[in-house]
C-alpha cells in the first residue's frame, strides 16, 4: 500500500478498543513515508455511537444510563482525544516535520460515528477546505506529475525475427 500523490490521509481507528490504535500505528504508520511532505492526515476515532459517552440518535449527547429501548449496548470508551493527539504528533514527528507548519492536531483529529454521520459533514469539509488550496497552487504550479497514456503515441511497427 502506499500514498504517493495523495492531497490527505484518513486514518481511522475505534475510540471503544484501544488496540486498534496500536494497530493503526504499527500498520501505518511506514505508510506515510510515501506521502508526500504537504499530505494532510486526520485521525479519526470511529463508532462514537456506541460508546457511554458517544453521541446517540440524531446526535442527542446519551449518557451511560441513557440509550433506552433496544439499543445496542454501550462500551466504554477506551481510546480519548487526547491519544489520538499524541498519535498525530508521533507521524509528525516521524516525517520530522514540524508543529508550526502543519495544521494543529486538535484541527486534524476526530470522533466520529459512521453509523449516525455524528462529525462525517465535518471532518471531510475541514479536509477539503485545507486541500484545495493546495491542490489549486499546484496546480498553478505547473503540469501534473503524471503521465497521459491516451495522449501518446503507439511505438513504430518493427520487423521481428533473427534478420530484422
Amino acid at each position: 500500500m502506499y500514498c504517493r500523490g495523495a492531497a490527505a490521509v484518513i486514518l481511522t481507528y475505534d475510540v471503544n478498543h484501544a488496540q486498534s490504535l496500536l494497530e493503526l500505528e504499527d500498520r501505518f504508520l511506514g505508510l506515510t513515508d510515501t506521502a508526500s511532505a504537504d499530505c494532510l492526515f486526520a485521525i479519526v476515532g470511529n463508532k462514537v455511537d456506541l460508546s457511554e459517552e458517544g453521541p446517540g440518535e440524531g446526535g442527542q449527547e446519551v449518557g451511560p444510563a441513557g440509550g433506552g429501548g433496544g439499543a445496542a449496548p454501550r462500551l466504554p470508551k477506551q481510546v480519548q482525544p487526547e491519544d489520538a493527539v499524541a498519535f498525530y504528533k508521533k507521524i509528525l514527528k516521524y516525517k520530522m516535520l514540524d508543529e508550526k507548519d502543519v495544521p494543529a492536531a486538535e484541527q486534524m483529529c476526530f470522533e466520529t460515528s459512521a453509523k449516525t454521520g455524528h462529525n462525517v459533514d465535518l471532518l471531510f469539509e475541514t479536509l477539503f477546505d485545507m486541500v484545495v488550496p493546495v491542490i489549486l497552487q499546484q496546480r498553478a504550479q505547473g503540469p501534473p506529475q503524471t503521465v497521459d497514456i491516451a495522449s501518446s503515441r503507439p511505438p513504430a511497427r518493427t520487423r521481428s525475427g533473427c534478420c530484422a
